[in-house]
């Protein structure tokens, strides 16, 4: 980004007044920061990977600090912001560097996603809340997507990401286990122990999922494309994730690997996109057609989690006894009356959690059901879209996700570069496992996992521009 002496003069003043002020301004230790903020300073100016490894790692560390009503999450937020910007003033500097970015099928589908949110803000019930939204979404998109695409186009920064948000999600899983522990191991515990970097066990569990797919993924297939060290640090976090995982008494983390493996073996007959399409719309057809003696079946189902993997995917369909899955249909119902109210606008990015209270049943609540909007979401990640920015928030959310899915299919099935097809395969199976576990729960409103799920995106933008670039050579 530096292109003249005269930048050079001027980022060497601005330091030597920076110092000037802290050392005349506060206490002597303060001037201790400014070393490191020198060297955070230097890396985003000279070497802006590595700044997003830098991210990678700190995020799952990051803990959640409250100012006022308002909480943000230190330190990854504030660095996040900050790339954020960097993404656009070079944009504004280097506009060609940026051209193949917002060429791709991908972003365009990300801009009409953000756009639609932004419009629906216009008319929120809660406006400042849809603001705050908004805001923590553009700089997940712009670090995850826009700089992930840039970046990831040196394939070998994909596999970097992943090491450093593994490492740094590694810390967390053996304070966690630690905390579990010293607990007994108790399913009640591990609910919370991972507190305060994240805030309960099922995004918890859903993050460590994704990261396990995709390491298992290089670590089974693409031997051939790491060293001694990645393989090493690969098989840490592999079996680290694997602790987390079992430890977190997470059934929607279990039932999206295994439904994972599923598709990978789908993959591997070389289903197509549009036989996918279509297997799932019979799949959906068949579900409302059969809806009431499916529910005949299921309504019967006692099974308690906590006890053996077969009664925790058991437990999944039991919505008479299990207070988890009867909250669950609680804010499903309110959500499907809210939807009725407001199908088009919605009422506003970020507002369901603060809303929905008025639209639960006394009969349909349960013992962990709440009135002041402190305890969670919807629990889809499809229903929030619906319901906070209309059909049309649906539908574009839809669209990216089948449009990242048919990308990395192409680039699967069509690519001579073997890297590339490893590292679609392993982007597609390791967001999979969010998608599929997105029917029961919804977290790209949480740094952990959103950050992830955008990288994702941009590794796929990323791998299908170079596809392209191979294709037509």
């Amino acid at each position: 980004m530096i292109t003249s002496i005269k930048q050079i003069y001027a980022l060497s003043i601005g330091f030597l007044m920076l110092i000037a002020f802290v050392v005349f301004k506060f206490p002597v230790y303060y001037g201790l920061l400014i070393p490191a903020a020198l060297i955070f300073t230097a890396l985003f100016i000279f070497s802006l990977d590595k700044i997003l490894l830098l991210i990678a790692f700190c995020t799952p560390l990051s803990v959640k600090i409250m100012l006022g009503t308002a909480g943000i999450n230190l330190p990854d937020e504030p660095m996040m912001f900050a790339f954020s910007l960097v993404f656009f003033l070079k944009l504004w500097q280097e506009p060609s560097d940026f051209k193949t970015v917002f060429k791709s099928p991908l972003t365009i589908c990300v801009l009409m996603f953000y756009c639609w949110l932004i419009i629906t803000s216009l008319s929120s019930s809660i406006p400042l809340v849809s603001l705050k939204f908004l805001l923590t979404h553009f700089w997940f998109i712009a670090t995850g997507f826009l700089w992930g695409f840039f970046i990831f186009q040196q394939k070998h920064n994909i596999k970097n990401f992943i090491i450093s948000y593994g490492l740094g999600l590694c810390l967390i899983i053996y304070y966690t286990s630690i905390r579990h522990w010293q607990r007994g191991f108790s399913q009640k515990s591990g609910t919370f122990v991972m507190t305060p970097f994240f805030d309960d066990h099922t995004v918890y569990s859903a993050v460590c999922a994704m990261i396990f797919v995709f390491a298992m993924v290089l670590i089974i297939k693409g031997r051939a494309y790491l060293s001694n060290v990645n393989f090493i640090f690969l098989l840490i976090i592999a079996a680290s994730t694997t602790v987390g995982i079992l430890l977190s008494y997470s059934r929607a983390a279990w039932l999206s690997i295994i439904i994972t493996l599923g598709f990978a073996l789908l993959i591997k007959l070389r289903l197509r996109f549009k036989t996918i399409i279509i297997g799932l719309v019979i799949a959906a057809c068949i579900a409302l057609i059969f809806q009431n003696q499916i529910y005949q079946t299921i309504r019967f189902n006692k099974s308690a989690s906590g006890k053996t993997l077969e009664g925790d995917l058991k437990s999944i369909s039991n919505i008479s006894t299990d207070d988890s899955n009867v909250e669950r249909l609680n804010r499903w119902k309110s959500a499907w009356r809210m939807f009725q109210e407001k199908p088009f606008w919605g009422y506003g990015p970020g507002t369901y959690q603060f809303q929905y209270s008025g639209y639960q049943r006394a009969h349909e609540m349960t013992s962990i059901s709440t009135t002041t909007g402190d305890m969670g979401g919807i629990h889809s990640e499809y229903l929030r879209p619906l319901i906070e920015s209309g059909v049309v928030g649906l539908l574009t959310f839809l669209m990216l996700v089948f449009t990242v899915i048919k990308l990395l299919l192409n680039v699967i099935y069509q690519s001579p570069d073997k890297q590339l097809q490893l590292y679609a395969l392993a982007v597609l199976l390791s967001l999979s496992t969010y998608l599929i576990h997105g029917f029961l729960n919804n977290f790209l409103d949480q740094d952990k996992a959103a950050l992830v799920f955008w990288a994702l995106l941009g590794m796929t933008g990323a791998i299908y521009h170079q596809h392209k670039n191979i294709k037509f050579i």
